[in-house]
């Protein structure tokens, strides 16, 4: 497990890569909760002009505090696409 130091606080760092066409994507201790810090990146890779399409058949985050974002390419302001 990689760990880093937030607020004095262990967090968990869960960065996957997704290359398939087709894959599932899940927070770490699915299907219970996720840990709290926990600071996770997936990258989805595809070919040059196509498509990704994201599904959520289930979602909850801890209201004002947690965040999901999405990003076409590296995370900036410009490539964000909704939050």
């Amino acid at each position: 497990m990689n760990c880093r130091e937030f607020l004095g606080h262990v967090a968990q760092n869960c960065s996957h890569t997704l290359h398939s066409p087709n894959g599932t994507i899940e927070s770490p201790g699915y299907p219970y909760g996720y840990p709290n810090y926990a600071n996770c990146t997936w990258v989805i890779v595809a070919q040059e002009h196509n498509r990704i399409q994201l599904v959520f058949q289930g979602f909850a985050l801890e209201e004002d505090f947690d965040i999901l974002s999405v990003y076409d390419g590296q995370p900036s302001p410009t490539n964000l696409r909704t939050r």
